[in-house]
């Protein structure tokens, strides 16, 4: 079994187009197939132009980052013939494809569309699992699909016990669902939360496979089976390991030699799947940092990161605090943390890092949900990062084009909740929206300092050369909405000091507090000043 993983069956393309055909959605349609020729199809290959083409004939080709009617796509798809790829995927997104059905025509090719609304990553997903449901046993150029469990399943059948494929965190990548095979009470717990359990015992057996260079035996202990292990690597950098139970009277040379052919397997597995989440990370990190910048057209957006047509968008945003000493956490290290987080739960958000924030994009998810994604990220890295993130969640929109409007709102309230400790560590535009506005305003009189009362300043210098308290009268008034008795209360002064004070600022600094305009544009610059203090 394990050489039909390693060279592969293939699959008439034909069988493979009639199954989508029964799934009776529509996920892909067919452009173009010369109907004569009978392609088999071994493999999938998700392919951007601007990469060199791989030389996997009898695959399917799938064209990210193209627009059928450029020439990019006439040039990739007689490349992909000339390699002998049995077709191409291509998304039309309402544009002429007339040119590019016409080069398949001429090369005889076949060429699919899929549709608009699918990411290329489900694609593949549902491309490979037809294509095992089919026969096929092949890798997927990507590493995505059900390549690991088949593994998996592959070394049960010769070893005889239960097999788990594990990352370098001891999660459960992949594991034998064979009826027959054995298997005993960790591996269970292992299987049913997709992580094996911390032991002291397990954590001295993994130091034990990832220092070895082959299979690693452990005998049977009281509640565990006894165990054939392989450390996973790419040269000398360790990827995971693979765990198998041996049966009774335990595992055979064969089996020990499959172990070895199953790790450099997994491994060719592991690291395209790492490989192609990377670029695409990339891909959707710096579309959605043009976005923000208003840099990209919302077409543009929407076809980059493959948002349909009406979908609600929401932009949040993380910012760090300094600690006690004056220490803030690393942008860069919050940045990392959340993309673990969010590729498990919302593998389809897009996110990106900036000096100061770390903004993130949820497609598709109304208010409620995304607050509590929101308090759920805050949780998973608070033992990283204790209580030093603020988080910010604009308004939702269903307009890509209103992406940099949604930042400046994120950026305005992350401004407030980073240097008070008593606002919510998460919060919206409605929880500050008095204290943004106020912002705005001081941000308006330092670049127009003509706009502020020259008596306001004067009054400031007066208090503190004469050790008057002019200022913070106005102020405890004002705050008292005008309340002569409760303000001089504020202030353990007599009410009619407190008249006096407020007649005397007229003469002294020539304030008016008659006016309600005055009273407001007065109020706003004091309340400016005791912020800053």
């Amino acid at each position: 079994m394990l050489s039909r993983l390693a060279y592969g069956w293939a699959v008439l393309l034909s069988d493979l187009l009639k199954a989508f055909s029964e799934r009776n959605t529509e996920e892909i349609r067919t452009l173009f197939n010369p109907g004569t020729l009978e392609r088999s199809v071994r493999g999938i290959v998700l392919h951007d132009p601007i990469d060199v083409l791989p030389n996997e004939p009898d695959s399917i080709l799938i064209l990210t980052g193209v627009r059928v009617n450029e020439q990019t796509a006439t040039q990739a798809l007689r490349a992909a013939s000339l390699v002998g790829y049995s077709a191409v995927v291509v998304k039309v997104r309402g544009e002429d494809a007339s040119q590019l059905i016409l080069e398949a025509q001429t090369h005889n090719i076949t060429l699919l569309a899929a549709s608009d609304e699918i990411t290329w990553q489900h694609l593949d997903v549902i491309l490979h699992t037809i294509l095992g449901s089919q026969g096929s046993l092949d890798q997927s150029a990507t590493g995505l699909g059900n390549e690991l469990y088949t593994l998996a399943n592959s070394l049960a059948s010769i070893i005889g016990g239960s097999v788990a494929i594990e990352d370098m965190d001891r999660r459960v990548l992949a594991y034998s669902s064979l009826p027959d095979q054995r298997i005993d009470a960790l591996r269970e717990q292992g299987i049913l939360g997709r992580h094996v359990p911390d032991m002291e015992r397990n954590l001295a057996q993994y130091r034990s496979v990832l220092a070895g260079q082959g299979v690693t035996r452990f005998p049977e202990v009281s509640d565990e089976f006894a165990r054939a292990a392989i450390a996973v690597k790419a040269g000398a950098r360790p990827l995971g390991t693979i765990w198998a139970i041996e049966k009774i009277g335990g595992i055979t040379p064969e089996g020990e030699r499959l172990l070895l052919e199953g790790a450099r397997l997994a491994a060719l597995h592991i690291l395209r799947n790492q490989i192609h989440n990377k670029l695409e990370l990339q891909v959707r990190e710096e579309t959605l940092r043009s976005a923000l910048d208003a840099s990209l057209s919302a077409k543009e957006i929407a076809y980059r990161l493959a948002i349909p047509a009406g979908t609600v968008l929401s932009l949040v945003g993380f910012a760090a605090i300094p600690d006690a000493n004056g220490t803030a956490p690393l942008i860069t290290h919050l940045g990392h943390e959340l993309s673990q987080y969010l590729s498990v739960f919302r593998p389809d958000a897009a996110i990106t890092t900036t000096p100061r924030t770390v903004y993130v994009l949820i497609p598709g998810g109304e208010s409620e949900s995304v607050v509590r994604l929101v308090n759920g990220a805050l949780t998973a890295i608070h033992v990283a990062f204790k209580d030093q993130i603020r988080a910010a969640i604009a308004h939702t929109s269903t307009q890509p084009a209103d992406l940099p409007n949604m930042r400046r709102e994120l950026d305005d309230i992350l401004r407030i909740t980073t240097v008070n400790s008593a606002l919510p560590a998460v919060a919206k535009l409605d929880d500050v929206h008095a204290r943004v506005l106020l912002a705005h305003v001081a941000d308006e009189l330092m670049r127009e300092p003509g706009l502020k009362h020259p008596g306001i300043e004067a009054m400031l210098a007066y208090d503190i050369e004469n050790k008057t308290n002019y200022a913070d009268s106005i102020t405890a008034w004002l705050d008292a909405v005008g309340d002569i008795a409760l303000a001089a209360e504020s202030l353990f002064i007599h009410a009619n000091t407190l008249r006096y004070r407020l007649r005397r600022v007229k003469d002294l600094f020539n304030i008016t507090l008659d006016n309600p305009d005055d009273r407001l544009a007065v109020w706003m610059q004091l309340r400016l000043v005791a912020e800053k203090r």
